[in-house]
């Protein structure tokens, strides 16, 4: 477990997404959830922390060269990437009526 990114093992990098994906569990867009319905309530409350969850999944793969290592883990980078952007696509879009 010698990987290294910034000079912090991927294992704590891991271990701080978690703690950031909590956080975002906790404290979401609450103005922007006042009155969002079905998929789009759905986006707006939970993808932002599984952006996060995501992340320190890539980096435990990464960190303890899991399910082939960092080739996974790039595969689940990009997904958490594919997810905050439709977060932030949908936080930026106005709802059609």
């Amino acid at each position: 477990m010698s990987a290294k990114f910034l000079g912090l093992p991927f294992a704590a990098w891991g271990l701080l997404c978690l703690l950031l994906a909590a956080l975002w569990l906790v404290v979401g867009p609450q103005e922007r959830l006042m009155g969002a319905t079905g998929l789009r309530f759905v986006v707006l409350r939970y993808f932002h922390a599984l952006t996060w969850l995501l992340l320190a999944i890539a980096a435990f793969l990464a960190g303890f060269d899991l399910l082939g290592g960092t080739s996974s883990a790039r595969m689940v980078a990009l997904l958490s990437l594919a997810v905050y952007i439709t977060f932030l696509i949908t936080l930026l879009t106005k709802p059609s009526l």
